[in-house]
């Protein structure tokens, strides 16, 4: 009887096992991204432009479950480079600055859930760190000072200038919106970021912004 008992055990958990494997997937993420962003203020005693390159790319697998809604999260890294100038001209007294960075790493929490809208995902990131998503790399000021990092469109905040992201008040959140479809393989291509405006101010002067960036998501 006791045998008898022991055999049926087994046999029970083995098809648990089985059955909690078979309800998940493994669905691995390649990102990447590029973007151009241009910043200008033409005020009455001060004139600046700012132009910025940048790059970025990683990989992020998930356990995600097979149907039903999805909210998993795993730890991740993202890599960056980029490369700009900004000049920056007061009352006559004008200095310029470079940057550039390659190969900076951003360690990353990654959230891969059930969208908002119906038939949507989001890629939800946050950094790990209280700096942001990318350290501040290299820059050389010609008068030597100035922004270590970008005044604009900075890599710690994920080359974005405007901190509402789909409206939540942080620079330290990026949510990708992704169409469902592209479960369990595919391939989509979507404007991030994407900051156009002007603000024309007695007080400071006109300001123009234009950070036009592409992100290629690919699910296998």
């Amino acid at each position: 009887m006791r045998a008898a008992c022991w055999v049926v055990t087994v046999v029970v958990l083995a098809c648990v096992t089985s059955a909690s494997a078979a309800s998940q997937r493994r669905v691995t993420i390649d990102l990447s991204g590029r973007g151009k962003a241009f910043w200008k203020l033409d005020g009455k005693s001060e004139t600046a432009f700012l132009a910025l390159r940048y790059r970025w790319y990683g990989t992020i697998a998930f356990d995600a479950p097979s149907r039903g809604p999805m909210s998993v999260t795993r730890s991740a890294t993202l890599t960056a480079g980029w490369s700009g100038t900004y000049r920056d001209n007061v009352s006559g007294v004008e200095s310029t600055c470079t940057y550039g960075g390659a190969h900076v790493h951003a360690a990353v929490t990654a959230t891969l859930a059930s969208g908002r809208r119906t038939n949507t995902l989001e890629l939800i990131l946050h950094p790990r760190t209280g700096g942001g998503f990318f350290a501040a790399a290299g820059h050389q000021c010609a008068e030597g000072t100035g922004p270590v990092a970008p005044p604009h469109f900075s890599p710690a905040s994920f080359f974005r200038d405007n901190v509402e992201d789909h409206g939540r008040l942080t620079s330290d959140t990026a949510i990708l919106f992704l169409p469902a479809k592209l479960l369990p393989h595919g391939k989509a291509t979507l404007a991030f970021p994407f900051e156009r405006g002007k603000n024309d101010s007695v007080a400071v002067g006109d300001l123009g912004w234009d950070n036009r960036g592409t992100a290629t998501v690919r699910v296998r």
